[in-house]
This record gives structure tokens, C-alpha cells and sequence, in this order.
């Protein structure tokens, strides 16, 4: 996603317990070369095995040399190592050229039911809207919204119980974990809790200094959150990272303005600027805070689970749906590929496939949209759920 993210419509902390909102999730970055353009082929159906030829048709056996010859084993590919790329850079996506394909292998929200991933299918009680939903251990997680505020509903074996005031949430890599911020119910109000949550159990960090709390990024059993130093116009962020059952968190210099972080803890991307017209990212070493390479092209929003890529949006996109989702190198900034179209929700499923939820047609109640799954090696795509108007979202 992945955290994680993931999502491409990303929620915004806001100073009161109603400013829970739905933003833009900005992303990539584009490095100038070939950029050749086609729309989304569906992925290849598997091929059928070939038939043993007759004995008669056989390639005549031969004597063996007195002396074979051994190869050297070849090194298996590292998974940090870049794809083999085919097809287009940009492919421009339309959902009814698009063959059909096998159900979401990670959690994600059709309706109100929670699908996906390793467990049973759950129905997420009420009415209230559903801005991220999430699998942690055999329990459910869903951060919910209505005019009164927003909360966490805690669905597991017992029963549903709930934290209120919470604006965002992340999950881990192995889902054993999620971790959100929660403020205080009376307005603004300094200071704030970072919940570590494990699906029946919740430690807390009450914090009674700084403002506006987000969690950015579970690693391992690292929590790392940004807050200000005052509420309003003119607020300095900091980054800290909190081992939860810890009495304090620890600042993180190098990390000043942190986006999202891969899953090994040692490459992040952080925003550099963020303005009305657009932003610039950077992939920066979270040891040092050395920034590897620098785009005004994306807005950085997710890692791949190795932590080889990084995904983005045009930094400028700001409405509805993001205009396009890029996938990078992260080593170097290079453009593997760019996937045009409205998405609103990304999420990676493995290192090769990233699943997106992309519009078919309208807005808002009357939208149309399908959960689908493209290759980053060659650019192809498939239908992962059928288009239909229910409300889709992918795990954070």
C-alpha cells in the first residue's frame, strides 16, 4: 500500500474530531525516456503444455562427451533487482478491453463486506462511510466517518468495540499489527494517544505535547508518526518513530517531512514541497537522510513489499481520482512504467502486480469501478472484480 497504503485518496488530519477528509494520495515520478503509449493489454492466459512428440519424432540420441561440461550455476536474481521491462511505458487503461482474472490476494472492502486475504468474509456494522479497512490477525479493522467524527471499529471474536477520534491508519507488513493517532474529543486540544493495535489487544503512548498526530508508516515493531509544534499556519513537522510497550518515542531527524516507508526500514519518501500547484518527492536514506534522487514529477505514496519500487501520482493531480499511477525505480528514479486513468485506491499485492481501483464511469454515488491488477514487467492488465457500482476500496 503498503502500506498503505495505500490509499490514492489519502485521509488528512485535521484539528478537530469532524476534520477526518478524503485527500489526494500523490505519487511517482517520470524520468525522461522512451515514452511510447498504448492501452492496457489483458495478462496473458496460461499456456497449455506440449504434447510429447512420438517416439519416432524424437531427436535420435547421441553418445556423451568423455569430458561434459558443467555450467556455472547462475546467482538467483536478487529481489531488489530491477524487472525486466516489455510493452509500453505509458499504457492508458480501459476496463472494458480488460480479460478477467483471479479475486484480490489481499484484503479489500466491496460494499461493506471485507473480502480477501487470509480469513472469512466480515460485514462492517452501520451506516457510516468507510475510509480504510484492514486485516489484523484474525481480527478486522475498519476507520469509519460521519458527521459527529470518526473512529475505529475493532470487529474480532468477542464482539465490536471501538476508539474514537482516530484520522488515519496503518498496517505492517505480516498484518499482525495496525497503529493510528487518536485526539482529544472537545475540539483542539494539545497532545494526542498512538494506538498500537493487535486485533484483541491495544497498547497506548499519550502524548500531551505537540499537535495534529498522524501514524505514517508500521515497520517491523516501529511505529512512526509526524506531528507540529503549533495548530495552525506556520507549524514545523517532525518525525518519531515509538517501539510500542516503550514510555517515549524518539525523534527522527533525518526525517523531517516522511511520506511512507518501505518495509525494511532503510529507504522512505518524503515530501520536499507541497503547494497548490504541485509538489516535489524525494527517496532519501532514513539513517542518514541523504536524498538518493529528488522528482517534482510524483508525489511518492508506496513501496513495493521489497522495497525495488516506488509508486506515485502527478504531483499536481487534486480532485476526484488520481490521473495516472507511475511505478519507479528506487535506486534510480526511472520510469518503469505509467498506468493512465481515474484511480482512487492502490494497494501491492507482490513485487510484480499492483491492484488499483479504477473508475469505469460517473462520480460519487452513480461511479463504476473494478478492482484491477497490472504487471509492472509488461505493463498488462485484468479485471480483479467485476465493474459494478458498489463501494471498493483496497486494504491500507
Amino acid at each position: 500500500m503498503k502500506r498503505q497504503n495505500g490509499l490514492l485518496v489519502a485521509l488528512v488530519a485535521a484539528v478537530t474530531v469532524a476534520a477526518v477528509v478524503l485527500g489526494a494520495t500523490i505519487a511517482s515520478r517520470q524520468v525522461p525516456q522512451r515514452q511510447s503509449t498504448a492501452y492496457a493489454a489483458p495478462l496473458p492466459a496460461p499456456t497449455t503444455p506440449a504434447t510429447t512428440p512420438s517416439k519416432s519424432a524424437q531427436t535420435p540420441k547421441t553418445t556423451p562427451s568423455l569430458k561434459p561440461s558443467t555450467p556455472a550455476p547462475s546467482a538467483p536474481p536478487s529481489p531488489t533487482d530491477t524487472p525486466t521491462l516489455t510493452g509500453p511505458t505509458k499504457v492508458t487503461l480501459a476496463l472494458s478491453k480488460l480479460g478477467t482474472g483471479r479475486q484480490p490476494q489481499i484484503p479489500y472492502l466491496a460494499g461493506r463486506e471485507v473480502r480477501g486475504g487470509a480469513g472469512s468474509t466480515v460485514s462492517i456494522p452501520g451506516k457510516d462511510d468507510v475510509l480504510q479497512i484492514a486485516r489484523v490477525n484474525s481480527s478486522v479493522l475498519a476507520l469509519t466517518t460521519n458527521g459527529n467524527g470518526s473512529q475505529v471499529l475493532r470487529l474480532e471474536a468477542n464482539g465490536v468495540a471501538s476508539v474514537a477520534n482516530v484520522n488515519h491508519m496503518e498496517t505492517n507488513a505480516d498484518q499482525s499489527g495496525a497503529a493510528y493517532a487518536a485526539f482529544g474529543a472537545d475540539g483542539p486540544v494539545e497532545g494526542g494517544t498512538i494506538y498500537a493495535d493487535t486485533g484483541t489487544s491495544l497498547t497506548a503512548l499519550k502524548l500531551t505535547k505537540r499537535w495534529n498526530f498522524k501514524v505514517l508508516s508500521y515497520v517491523g515493531d516501529k511505529v512512526y508518526f509526524e506531528s507540529s509544534d503549533v495548530l495552525g499556519s506556520g507549524a514545523s513537522w517532525s518525525t518519531y518513530v515509538w517501539s510500542p510497550g516503550e514510555p517515549e518515542a524518539k525523534l527522527v531527524k533525518a526525517l523531517s517531512s516522511m511520506t511512507t516507508m518501505a518495509a525494511d526500514g532503510k529507504t522512505a519518501a518524503t515530501a520536499l514541497l507541497v503547494n497548490t500547484t504541485g509538489s516535489c518527492s524525494a527517496v532519501t536514506a532514513v539513517e542518514t537522510g541523504l536524498r538518493v534522487w529528488k522528482t517534482c514529477d510524483y508525489y511518492l505514496n508506496d513501496f513495493s513489499p521489497s522495497g525495488a519500487t516506488v509508486f506515485g501520482v502527478p504531483s499536481g493531480d487534486d480532485g476526484y481520482c488520481s490521473s495516472a499511477e507511475a511505478a519507479l525505480d528506487a535506486k534510480t528514479g526511472r520510469l518503469l512504467r505509467e498506468w493512465k486513468g481515474c484511480l482512487q485506491s492502490i494497494s501491492t499485492e507482490d513485487d510484480e502486480h499492483l491492484l488499483m481501483v479504477a473508475s469505469a464511469s460517473g462520480e460519487g454515488v452513480n461511479a463504476k469501478s473494478a478492482i484491477i491488477r497490472c504487471t509492472i514487467s509488461t505493463g498488462d492488465c485484468e479485471l480483479a472484480t467485476p465493474v459494478s457500482s458498489n463501494r471498493l476500496l483496497l486494504s491500507t
